[in-house]
């Protein structure tokens, strides 16, 4: 029943109060976990992790905020661990001829140059950042960096963003106050 749930939800069709049910419950996170890793290959399910990153991060509060940030960044992190290891088998020319437009975004000029520039600190931070981390992984890659090097930069960035997120989402006044059980009316 709980796996149906979780699918109904995925699509769309459970109301707010099923949605309230399924983010409190304690495997939530790995929920999250799982769609992070599935994101990294399957893009289109970006604007669902973090309505459902989110959602759950107010429906635990305060006190569990942070593991459900640590299940997405461990998620993202895996994710692009099994993208590394595609890069390794297929080189990074086969990513090259399947997406030039990533090599000819703006996106790319500023990794390279911050990559250059800051190595390991540069990839944390941009990680930390709305950038894309696909053409980041390549690009520490192309740098040299070794995996665990890079692995670690996005987990650090990432692990950030999503605890910044995450404390927002628990600490703003209102923030989806129905997730939260909150009276309609605010006062």
């Amino acid at each position: 029943r709980a796996l149906d749930d979780t699918a109904a939800l995925a699509m769309g069709l459970l109301s707010m109060s099923s949605l309230k049910s399924q983010v409190s419950k304690p495997y939530f996170p790995l929920v999250i976990y799982a769609l992070a890793t599935a994101n990294t290959f399957a893009v289109f399910l970006s604007g669902l992790v973090t309505t459902l990153f989110v959602s759950t991060c107010v429906a635990v509060g305060k006190k569990r905020f942070a593991f459900v940030a640590l299940c997405n960044a461990l998620g993202a992190t895996c994710g692009f661990a099994l993208f590394a290891a595609l890069l390794e088998a297929r080189g990074t020319d086969w990513f090259r001829e399947r997406y030039p437009e990533v090599f000819a975004s703006k996106h790319w000029a500023r990794g390279e140059e911050v990559v250059a520039v800051f190595g390991w600190p540069g990839v944390a931070g941009l990680s930390a950042m709305p950038f894309p981390l696909h053409p980041l992984v390549v690009l520490g890659v192309l740098a040299g960096m070794k995996k665990r090097a890079l692995l670690s930069a996005l987990f650090l960035g990432r692990f950030t963003k999503y605890l910044a997120f995450g404390w927002v989402a628990t600490n703003s006044p209102g923030a989806l106050r129905r997730l939260r059980g909150g009276g309609e009316k605010r006062t």
